[in-house]
């Protein structure tokens, strides 16, 4: 199963996706972890992405694109299944994404589309700032992160629709409630992947079913 996490900052898509990967062993690849990584080690990639991230901007695409050909190929000498989070992130992203997943014969199988409100999303980074001191989870930047997923990242949740490969989620409430959720959705997908060609699947909706799974009213969760 290769699936891909579309969510705005705070929604919970690196929790989430690194379930998933649990769940299924398969590798998580997070663009976040391995540029944070770089930044960490200050090399001269991680020293370029460093002022992107200070000012709330995307990294540039080909960045993050090279990195994603290396993950992509060590996941299919693995295996084959994966779980991406943080790419794309506009549709320049999405569209070479898929090229790429053709490429290798590893286009994506489900894009998992984790949705909660502004409100809820600053305070799950405001909370996780105070943890980490994340010189990009300031109360102005993510502000402006907020607004250019938006403006950039948001109208590729259409496209993934179109293809009948989108699963929604409301991701107002517990991490585990979430969890819950995705990992019975999945598992019920799974049997099916393999015998329904893309272009004849269609998108799933889940964000009704939270008392379903568990809702218990207020939300919490955590930061991707």
């Amino acid at each position: 199963m290769r699936i891909l996490m579309i969510a705005p900052p705070g929604a919970g898509k690196g929790t989430q996706g690194a379930l998933i990967a649990a769940h299924f062993g398969m590798p998580h690849i997070s663009t976040g972890e391995l540029l944070r990584d770089h930044v960490a080690r200050q090399t001269a990639l991680g020293q370029a992405v460093r002022k992107h991230l200070d000012r709330g901007e995307l990294v540039p695409d080909q960045i993050v694109l090279d990195m994603l050909r290396e993950a992509m190929v060590a996941a299919k000498a693995a295996g084959g299944g994966f779980v991406l989070d943080g790419i794309p992130r506009n549709m320049q992203q999405a569209r070479a994404a898929y090229e790429m997943g053709r490429e290798l014969d590893m286009t994506a199988d489900v894009a998992l589309h984790l949705q909660a409100d502004d409100g809820e999303l600053v305070r799950r980074l405001l909370a996780r700032a105070a943890l980490e001191h994340r010189s990009d989870d300031t109360a102005d930047i993510i502000a402006q992160r907020l607004a250019l997923y938006y403006e950039v990242t948001s109208p590729i949740v259409s496209w993934y629709r179109d293809r009948g490969i989108l699963v929604s989620v409301d991701a107002m409430r517990s991490a585990q409630e979430v969890g819950r959720e995705i990992l019975a959705a999945l598992e019920a997908m799974r049997p099916l992947l393999d015998h329904v060609p893309a272009q004849a699947r269609l998108s799933i909706d889940l964000t009704g079913l939270g008392e379903a799974f568990g809702a218990t009213g207020s939300p919490v969760g955590t930061s991707d």
